[in-house]
């Protein structure tokens, strides 16, 4: 959630820099913005409630330094006071914030002794106070690091100050990534790589318990308990700067549905030695755990179904549920969390409850430098780039070619999986095209007047069907509901009326027969069946194609879903790439 970014350098228009940078982290979610700077030896801040969208700044000030955040309310209503950043009484610090402060209101209670003035309503606040008194007797580095140590739950700082032209950077469980420009001597903060990623691929991932000072001669790392500076662990990343632009696509979304062919086939050239490692310790673990949130837990269900066909009892919980079951697992137990950012609260408290009994751990992450990765004992990077689009799609699918490339390589068929997938991608670049968006659009005419839909699948096709509704609703607000077609007679039939969508997920598989039974059942009680599949059947009204390989048949059902779901938004008038009340990335619990 929310958005950093800030600038040091030699370039005299930071404002605009860091103005822009914002726009590139829309996509974690906020509700208002605001920038600071340094003009003339005054520390000015500009703040507003809404989206950035076409604004401008209002004025256009010639400095190297500033700083900027997209904020999501938890503390305080949507109002531009309480919009970051947030000043001290004598407007020397420039304090912005992502997190929660627990003890908000006993360090609030501390401070009310010493006449600080508040000019809002947010826990953020206290902290450009705490530093204000700590710099009575302290530098501005010390002074923060000791407010920061200070601080209760999850949080990153960045504090500005006037006097010394420097910007602090403290964490501790939400993300801070630094970049390094040292041709042109510019420097870099951010809560992701994408802010900044126009003007340098060469970064620091700060570790938690890690702070950073960014000054016009460079960055120097620090562990923020002793003070002590470290050595910064610079990597160059392989991302590249259109990964974060849309070219030439009206949304970063559609650009990233159409990627997937390319994204997984990378997917299946990478990451050999590591998955037959996992591979190896899944065998001979006694008990394999896969945990996500969202569609990274849809995601972990594909996972269940592809390794009970190689042979592999695995279970599958939501990682906001799975504490109550840490228990029973010991150190014959690996324990596999999935998530595109590696920064999803949830699944890291759930990794560390399960590292508490003594387990192995790997995660399957597209974000690289992310907490996750540092957590566990095994990381399969999938590579899919940048995804910007709040709704996730290319991270899907690559983690899911990777837990096939995973499930074949437990049964000894890692050659021919790597092969399958590599035959998949060249299948979907064929169907992937303008007839298909066209067939869409068609359908969707026909459609888009229903706030009711529903959708079924059985076997690997019930996880479609569950990420294929999750889409609709995501991006379109449509109320989309999904069922396993064999739950239809258990009550679910009951919300069928005249006319009312009903997708159906099907595959050439042994339950080909039993999900076009319950399909006829949907179309009796007056059902608009709309078939997914690779194949054509009397039971649909209508028929979105897609391409048939297999058990590999689910990522054109999955994609075809996105895709509906794309259309639906945008034929609605949402904004397909940063839906109503969503981030990207659920960094607080």
């Amino acid at each position: 959630m929310c958005g950093i970014f800030a600038y040091i350098g030699k370039r005299t228009d930071a404002p605009e820099i860091v103005f822009e940078g914002l726009k590139l982290l829309e996509y974690r979610g906020y509700d208002s913005w605001g920038i600071s700077y340094i003009d003339k030896q005054v520390l000015k801040i500009e703040k507003h409630t809404g989206k950035i969208g076409s604004s401008k700044l209002s004025k256009i000030t010639k400095t190297n330094i500033a700083l900027a955040h997209t904020r999501w309310a938890t503390h305080g209503g949507i109002t531009d006071e309480n919009a970051h950043p947030h000043l001290d009484c004598k407007n020397q610090i420039a304090v912005i914030h992502n997190g929660i402060i627990e003890n908000y209101h006993e360090l609030k209670l501390k401070l009310s002794k010493n006449n600080h003035a508040y000019k809002s309503e947010t826990d953020t606040e206290v902290v450009s106070h705490l530093i204000e008194d700590e710099l009575k007797t302290k530098g501005i580095r010390q002074a923060t690091f000791d407010v920061f140590m200070s601080l209760n739950g999850s949080n990153a700082i960045c504090a500005l100050d006037k006097n010394s032209q420097s910007i602090i950077a403290c964490r501790n469980g939400s993300p801070l990534v630094v970049g390094f420009d040292e041709i042109k001597k510019q420097y870099f903060l951010a809560s992701d790589v994408p802010a900044f990623l126009k003007y340098t691929n060469k970064v620091h991932f700060l570790e938690d318990g890690e702070g950073a000072e960014i000054t016009k001669d460079g960055i120097e790392i620090f562990n923020i308990k002793t003070g002590k500076q470290i050595n910064a662990k610079i990597k160059t990343l392989d991302w590249q700067l259109e990964d974060a632009e849309k070219n030439g696509y009206p949304h970063f979304l559609l650009k990233e549905i159409f990627e997937q062919p390319k994204t997984i086939l990378k997917s299946s050239l990478i990451n050999k030695d590591a998955i037959k490692k996992l591979a190896k310790i899944i065998k001979e673990s006694k008990k394999v755990i896969l945990i996500g949130c969202g569609t990274a837990a849809y995601c972990a269900q594909f996972g269940k179904y592809l390794f009970a066909q190689s042979g592999i009892q695995t279970e599958i919980y939501g990682a906001y549920e799975f504490k109550p079951f840490a228990k029973f697992c010991d150190k014959n137990s690996v324990v596999i969390g999935i998530s595109q950012s590696g920064e999803t609260a949830d699944t890291l408290i759930a990794l560390k409850e399960a590292i508490k009994y003594g387990v192995r751990t790997a995660a399957i992450v597209n974000s690289r430098g992310s907490t996750m990765e540092r957590l566990v004992d095994l990381i399969i990077p999938i590579g899919a780039g940048p995804e910007i689009a709040v709704v996730s799609t290319k991270a899907l699918t690559s983690q899911l070619a990777t837990l096939y490339l995973l499930s074949k390589a437990s049964e000894g068929k890692y050659l021919q999986a790597k092969k399958n997938i590599q035959k998949l991608s060249n299948k979907l670049s064929k169907w992937l095209g303008n007839e298909l968006s066209e067939n869409i659009i068609k359908l969707i005419k026909k459609i888009e007047h229903n706030e009711h839909m529903y959708v079924i699948g059985k076997n690997l096709n019930y996880p479609a069907a569950l990420e294929f509704g999750l889409k609709i609703k995501e991006t379109s607000y449509i109320h989309a509901e999904s069922f396993t077609a064999g739950e239809l007679k258990h009550g679910v039939i009951t919300l069928i009326q005249k006319g009312t969508p009903c997708f159906v997920l099907a595959s050439n598989d042994e339950v080909k027969n039993e999900v076009l039974s319950s399909a006829s059942e949907l179309k009796a009680r007056g059902g608009k069946i709309i078939g997914i599949s690779p194949f054509e059947s009397p039971e649909f009204n209508d028929l979105i194609k897609t391409p048939d390989m297999g058990e590999l048949t689910i990522f054109g059902n999955i994609i075809a879903g996105q895709l509906l779901g794309y259309y639906l938004g945008v034929s609605r008038g949402a904004d397909p790439d940063k839906p109503r009340n969503l981030a990207k990335s659920v960094t607080v619990k």
